[in-house]
């Protein structure tokens, strides 16, 4: 983690100035937070960090679990923004949010290690934010997206549309999480390419199965 100077005025700053102190907290509490746990980092390690003094995370987020939030909030936005359909009319294409997040996860290798421990092994206020805020983008689009496909006869009608999100989620995330295994044991080099063919591959998956269809007139 690189720190920067300190910059000279104390004071509040005004102007352009204001945004770019809150842009370098945030890129310095991501720096900080999505390499070790929350408790283990100080505001005064995130200010050092982003070149302000400390008392700029209170004026700008109240406090370092305020910080710590927006954070989230900015990376969960950054996953919203593939999700989400262009127009309001239309429907999410799930091609592109496949491509979209797998090009998201193979840049930024430290999100699926990022939510497993903040999900599995955080406490209290911290890990109910983080569970609320990553379920209100990924699983109600996903899960209203897995239903309305299912009243259009596209999506079989015995599906469960929370466990159909499930799996996809589930296929996506997995080889980005056990990356060192997918590299070491399946010879992946993880690029863009390479993100790209899992997420082409999972939409193969996903909507015809593996079975090999049979030729009509064939035997069942």
């Amino acid at each position: 983690m690189t720190t920067r100077p300190i910059r000279g005025n104390p004071g509040r700053p005004s102007g352009a100035g204001k945004d770019q102190v809150r842009s370098d907290l945030l890129h310095a509490a991501r720096g900080h937070f999505l390499s070790r746990d929350f408790k283990a980092v100080s505001v005064k390690q995130i200010a050092e960090s982003a070149g302000v003094n400390g008392a700029m995370v209170n004026y700008y987020f109240g406090s370092k679990q305020g910080l710590y939030l927006a954070m989230v909030d900015g990376m969960l936005s950054e996953v919203e923004a593939n999700l989400r359909a262009p127009d309001p009319g239309t429907k999410i294409n799930l091609a592109d949010f496949s491509d979209s997040y797998c090009q998201l996860l193979v840049q930024n290798p430290w999100w699926p290690n990022f939510i497993v421990r903040e999900v599995l092994f955080s406490e209290g206020e911290i890990r109910e934010a983080v569970i609320k805020k990553f379920s209100d983008v990924m699983g109600a689009l996903l899960i209203e997206y897995a239903k309305q496909e299912i009243a259009d006869g596209h999506f079989r009608s015995d599906l469960d549309p929370r466990l159909t999100i499930i799996s996809f989620i589930s296929m996506t995330i997995f080889p980005f999480l056990a990356r060192p295994v997918m590299e070491k044991v399946f010879q992946l080099e993880f690029n863009e390419s390479t993100a790209g063919h899992i997420a082409a591959h999972n939409i193969r998956v996903f909507m015809h199965g593996v079975a090999a269809r049979k030729h009509s007139g064939e035997e069942t």
